[in-house]
């Protein structure tokens, strides 16, 4: 693969994501070569506008994404913490609610496990995913989950996001979600004070997750 990265065909809005010099208008769906010979598409890859953005383990990048209208400028740094993955059991549905259709997911024992440089352990129960589907179409996440770290300490994990089902197969969807943490144990107690961002897919009942650590400035 070459190191250089293209540039797409034209501009079609007045807002873009700029990735180290590297130009994406709003209407674009999958395009990422390169970036310094370092990511590849499969690392790095953007499905839906803004939706989802993949980011290095190995590497910190710094994302820019600037307004012509507004003339602001915000600065993103993301850490790479850890990946989650784990099965899913069959989902119990509740049709027709008043808010929607509620299918509750439990997470397969014995299937859960995260790992990476911040977290290390296992999905213990009860951990489930309570699904709202909402009379639009659109899929809403409201995830409890339990994880016993490698060194026996308990987090509890509260993930809220949202499911974009593939048109041409909708039991595969793409994550995107934000998760919040509680425990007591001195070591972990930073994710206490963070929400973390995860990004990932779900193929038939196997579901993967990366979480990253995102921070920025911003400037007038």
């Amino acid at each position: 693969m070459s190191g250089r990265c293209r540039q797409p065909p034209e501009q079609k809005q007045e807002t873009n994501l700029i990735v180290r010099g590297l130009m994406i208008d709003e209407g674009a769906s999958y395009i990422f070569e390169c970036i310094a010979n370092r990511l590849t598409a499969s690392q790095l890859w953007l499905r839906q506008p803004f939706d989802i953005l993949l980011l290095s383990a190995e590497l910190h990048k710094e994302f820019i994404m600037s307004s012509n209208e507004d003339k602001v400028t915000v600065s993103l740094g993301a850490e790479y913490l850890y990946t989650w993955e784990a099965e899913l059991e069959a989902p119990i549905v509740v049709p027709n609610g008043p808010n929607g259709t509620r299918a509750v997911v439990k997470i397969a024992e014995g299937t859960g496990k995260v790992y990476g440089p911040a977290l290390n352990g296992r999905v213990v129960g009860p951990s489930s995913d309570w699904i709202l589907i909402g009379t639009d179409g659109s899929i809403a996440l409201d995830v409890r989950v339990l994880i016993q770290t490698e060194d026996e300490q308990i987090i509890y994990q509260k993930i809220n996001g949202r499911a974009v089902r593939d048109e041409d197969n909708p039991s595969n969807s793409t994550i995107q979600s934000g998760s919040t943490y509680e425990t007591s144990s001195g070591k972990y107690q930073y994710l206490n004070k963070k929400v973390v961002t995860g990004l990932g897919r779900k193929t038939g009942n196997k579901i993967k997750i990366m979480y990253y650590d995102v921070q920025g400035t911003g400037e007038d």
